[in-house]
């Protein structure tokens, strides 16, 4: 590991402690990590960094065994029967802690910008993009006052609900290579009209990767578009009886 990874490294870890911190507490993390109170404050507080062995273990313990519990203890069920995924999203913490799992997911994929559809995929497209250190190509259910030229894309998403997508056509370039990224996959219409966009473009899918999915929406999305490339998430929701049409 070079000099400036393993900085990255320990800082990262300690972003990863301060985030904890919020939902945890010292004795909690403790029984987690297997180091006292004392040592895992002065590493939160900044007063000083954690190896960058002691780093690597903290970062693979969240993810193996924090980072899911975390998720869908802040997934929360609407009086209609619909997933909420609001707190996710908005846990800036928590999202570049997912991004930096996105990362190291697609790491080994050339990946030239990220594509995610307005609101709620915009935060996480935002810290993966970073990560990458890609742009954005952001997808809106209307046109952009000033943009003159779009990729225009229907969306099905049943008999009587039917949208126009639209996104700005300098936002995708034919031949980039594309990571998609959402917060939430219920039925796969959006990100099936976002995956028609980048075949018009001419832009080549390297991965999918939502935060949350229905139970086998994924499976049923990669199939009925023939995708060959990497599709996750992160957790998987049981369906409920209300119908999901986004």
């Amino acid at each position: 590991m070079s000099r400036v990874a393993d900085v990255k490294t320990r800082i990262s870890s300690v972003e990863l402690l301060a985030t904890l911190k919020k939902s945890y507490s010292y004795k909690e993390l403790s029984a987690v990590l297997g180091l006292s109170a004392p040592i895992l404050s002065r590493y939160v507080r900044g007063h000083v960094l954690p190896s960058a062995t002691r780093s690597e273990k903290f970062i693979a313990t969240f993810r193996e065994k924090l980072l899911r519990k975390m998720i869908m203890d802040a997934v929360k069920v609407s009086q209609d029967g619909s997933y909420d995924v609001s707190e996710v999203v908005s846990n800036v913490g928590l999202l570049r802690q997912i991004a930096k799992v996105v990362y190291s997911e697609f790491s080994l994929m050339n990946v030239d910008r990220v594509m995610t559809m307005e609101v709620d995929g915009v935060p996480l497209a935002a810290e993966v993009a970073g990560e990458f250190n890609v742009n954005l190509a952001v997808v809106r259910s209307e046109r952009e006052l000033g943009v003159e030229e779009f990729v225009e894309q229907k969306a099905v998403y049943g008999p009587s609900s039917v949208k126009y997508l639209y996104l700005p056509k300098s936002a995708l370039r034919k031949g980039e290579h594309i990571l998609i990224v959402d917060d939430l996959v219920r039925s796969g219409t959006t990100l099936e009209a976002l995956t028609r966009m980048c075949e018009r473009a001419k832009a080549k899918i390297v991965g999918v990767f939502s935060i949350a999915a229905i139970e086998q929406s994924m499976p049923k999305l990669k199939g009925r578009l023939g995708l060959t490339c990497p599709i996750e998430a992160l957790v998987t929701l049981e369906p409920k009886q209300k119908r999901y049409n986004y």
